[in-house]
Parts: structure tokens; sequence; C-alpha cells
């Protein structure tokens, strides 16, 4: 039986500690947690725990061949599941990171968190935001996803969120209804051309002044 969630408002110094307290300790017990980032809420579980994964895809009402979005906060941990990585593609990466830019990449053998229809490609984005990057720290990957169920609108405030999944998050952090903002773009660098799948919070102009040969 799942505990009651726990909401915590982060407007203020001793909340905002303790909802990242325990926001980390719901991590590491399996359980899924709400947060802001730079764009959005977003529903997050450690990417590295096949029953965290299984329990997100569950309560978002997706099957397991539904992609997630890996969030870290140290570049260095790529190198753990993307394939090609060197110092001049991480270098090339943190133009745009942290930020609304979201990577295609090449990812190495038997990735759990990404089972869809094409094998061995993940997306990743370093999220510009306090709160998300706190969580991650140096050696946390979270698997992410909208915060909403399949077939209702992204929650912009924790109630709406909350209405929609109760206790099936074991910690939701309040930042308040977030201002619009525009999506991160998208760039797929999985193929030898690169392809900016969406444009959102950063330009085809930018983006073309780090991968030339980019289209759209």
């Amino acid at each position: 039986m799942l505990v009651a969630a726990r909401v915590f408002s982060l407007s203020h110094p001793t909340p905002r500690e303790n909802g990242i307290k325990a926001a980390k300790e719901a991590l590491a017990a399996g359980r899924v947690i709400a947060l802001p980032t730079d764009t959005s809420y977003a529903l997050a579980v450690r990417a590295m725990d096949e029953k965290a994964l299984q329990l997100l895809w569950s309560i978002k009402g997706q099957t397991p061949k539904t992609p997630l979005t890996i969030f870290l906060g140290n570049i260095s941990l790529l190198q753990k599941f993307c394939a090609g990585i060197n110092d001049d593609v991480k270098n090339k990466f943190l133009c745009f990171w942290p930020g609304p830019l979201t990577l295609v990449l090449k990812g190495l053998n038997n990735l759990s968190w990404n089972k869809g229809i094409t094998p061995n490609v993940v997306s990743v984005r370093m999220p510009l935001h306090p709160v998300a990057f706190e969580i991650l720290g140096e050696d946390e990957i979270l698997a992410t996803t909208t915060a909403n169920k399949v077939g209702q609108s992204a929650g912009k405030s924790i109630s709406e969120i909350k209405a929609q999944f109760g206790s099936d998050i074991a910690v939701y952090l309040d930042q308040g209804e977030l201002p619009a903002s525009e999506p991160s773009s998208i760039l797929d660098l999985s193929t030898d051309s690169p392809v900016l799948v969406r444009e959102g919070g950063i330009s085809l102009a930018e983006i073309l002044k780090v991968f030339e040969n980019t289209v759209k």
C-alpha cells in the first residue's frame, strides 16, 4: 500500500530543503516524484531502476515502448549510456546545456528506459533549473516524462498534477504555476546528419552556429 503523497512548497527555505530531501529519498525507494524544470513540470524516477521505470509507465498510462527523456546534471555521465562521447562532443553540448535543448543520441546496448521502435537511441537533457540540479547532483540520472496521464493536458500547477495522479506520486515539489515557456528544442544526432526535430527554446540559427549541417 502506497503512503500518502507529500507536497512541499519551494517558496520558503525550510520546506524547500525538506522537499528536496524527501524527493531524493523517494527516488531511492523506487517512487515517482513531480518536480519543476525550466520548461514545465515533469515526473521522474531513477533511470537505472527497472521497477521504478515500470511504475512510471504504469501511472502515466503508457507502454514500456514509450521513450523517456533522461535528465542529468553532470555531462560526464553521458558515457555511461551513450556511444561516441568525447571531449569535443561534450564541449558542443555545453554550448546549450544546461538549457532547453533535448539531444537524441546513440545509446549503448540494453537501455532499460527506451524500448521503443528505434533501438539504442536515447533522448537526453540537462535542465536549467536549480531544484532539478540539486536533485540530480553529480551522480543521479533521472528518467522523465511530462506531468500528465495519457490523453490529458499537462499540469501547469501541482494542484492540477495531483488531481491526476494523487498518491501514485510520492513527492510533489510545488513552485506554483510555472510561467509560460517554449518546450525544449529537439536535435537528433543519432544519424550522420543532425536533424532539428522540434524548434523550441533554442532556435535553428543558434544550433547552426555549433552544428553547421543541421537540417529542419
